[in-house]
């Protein structure tokens, strides 16, 4: 998979995620974050850090996110 396909969450202990661009897009916060005009994608740094995030429940969200990607109806939600 492409560098720009592809986008790092930084846990607020500084663990980093690594997840496919459409899985994160699925959610409408991380949707916003990354496409919000001049954001991170168009800068081209592909990194989010979510300080108030902690390891464990970012790894959920991540887990869901390519659960909702392969399984779900292609719906955003917010989480």
């Amino acid at each position: 998979m492409k560098k720009d396909e592809m986008v790092k969450l930084i846990s607020a202990e500084g663990f980093e995620f690594v997840i496919d661009l459409k899985a994160a897009m699925l959610s409408q916060t991380l949707g916003g974050v990354l496409t919000f005009p001049g954001g991170i994608m168009e800068k081209g740094h592909g990194e989010l850090r979510l300080r108030e995030i902690s390891t464990p429940i970012l790894e959920k969200i991540c887990q869901y996110l390519y659960w909702a990607l392969r399984f779900a109806r292609g719906d955003r939600f917010s989480y």
